[in-house]
């Protein structure tokens, strides 16, 4: 247990400078959800509502995305481009779901006066830190067009190579063939079935 805990935290130690600190950001970014983002007081008592609600919950996907990020890969390298760039849109996401949660907070109701909780400030300042660390620690060769287009090459690549079956092959066609000659033989598919197939096959 104790050898476990002493690897993890020489690779903290020897992880690169942007994936250290963009990781602490989004994990304070984690824990600002949970805390009081609008405290609302009437009549000597408070309501604490906390992030995990609207935009909140989106703020907390891309503070967990810019985690898995940031743990993808070498450790002891920066991100490559495309994951520079993922880890920048995470940032702005989180930053933009804060940003539009506090605008779109309504003012007070009567004798009902809410305010802001620690919580969301905690959380506007871990989505900058993901954005700032993200960009500061960048490779000076990386910039936005050509991290979206690594970033969609990226994406792209992998469906691709599923959607990209190999053509078969003559002994494939040959057998296939004969088993539809045997269908036809057995009066399974008719004539006409057996040269439109036929026809597709060749």
């Amino acid at each position: 247990m104790q050898s476990k805990f002493k690897s993890v935290t020489m690779n903290f130690q020897t992880m690169n400078n942007q994936r250290k600190l963009i990781l602490i950001s989004a994990a304070i970014g984690i824990i600002s959800i949970f805390l009081p983002w609008f405290s609302a007081g009437a009549f000597g008592f408070s309501v604490h509502i906390n992030g995990f609600h609207g935009w909140g919950i989106l703020a907390f996907l891309a503070f967990v995305a810019s985690i898995i990020i940031a743990l993808m890969g070498t450790q002891t390298e920066a991100l490559d481009k495309s994951m520079w760039f993922a880890a920048i849109i995470c940032g702005a996401v989180a930053l933009l779901s804060v940003v539009i949660t506090m605008l779109s907070s309504s003012g007070g109701f009567g004798f009902v006066s809410p305010g802001f909780g620690f919580g969301i400030w905690l959380a506007l300042a871990a989505a900058i830190g993901v954005l700032i660390f993200a960009w500061i620690f960048k490779n000076p060769a990386h910039d936005f067009k050509s991290g979206f287009e690594s970033l969609k090459k990226t994406v792209s690549t992998p469906s691709s190579s599923l959607s990209n079956t190999p053509p078969p092959t003559s002994a494939d066609k040959i057998a296939e063939l004969e088993r539809l000659s045997k269908l036809k033989e057995n009066g399974s598919i008719t004539d006409a079935e057996f040269q439109q197939l036929k026809s597709k096959l060749i």
